[in-house]
């Protein structure tokens, strides 16, 4: 079992939470790390980033059982997989919530792919209840690649 993720001192609606789970590419994280990071217009980004070596390798369900353990009201974890470390870094937003396929198309499944510099908006949408993980996917389908970009 991989450790608690400790959400302690972070705030629920405006810190996403993105898990590293490749750890071949120092480089490819840190420009994950500084696309997370930069500057918008619209409003200031927040991200808690977990780069602990305890989740190298693991699963994206694993890493929302340790995320739902540390913090059961979040919605989506975020995931620095070995694609995010390379061409455009697209990280793996997962839902936490089974139920989320009831409402949406059950054909898009309980994740895709984004650019880092939409994480913190998608994050921010879902806390406050304002749209729902599956609209986020489908948006990400209509994508040749399926990732979602705007």
């Amino acid at each position: 079992m991989r450790p608690l993720i400790d959400r302690t001192g972070h705030d629920f609606e405006t810190e996403a939470l993105v898990v590293r789970t490749d750890f071949s590419d120092d480089e490819g994280w840190q420009v994950v790390v500084e696309q997370l990071a930069e500057s918008c217009v619209e409003y200031e980004r927040h991200t808690h980033a977990v780069d602990d070596r305890a989740f190298g390798g693991a699963s994206p369900e694993e890493v929302v059982l340790s995320t739902l353990l540390g913090d059961p009201r979040l919605e989506v974890v975020f995931l620095a997989d070995a694609v995010s470390m390379r061409g455009e870094h697209a990280l793996l937003a997962v839902s936490t919530r089974d139920e989320e396929l009831d409402e949406g198309d059950d054909e898009l499944g309980c994740e895709f792919r984004l650019l880092p510099a939409l994480v913190n908006e998608m994050h921010v949408n879902l806390a406050i209840g304002h749209l729902d993980f599956w609209e986020y996917a489908h948006a990400a389908a209509q994508d040749p690649q399926h990732i979602l970009r705007t």
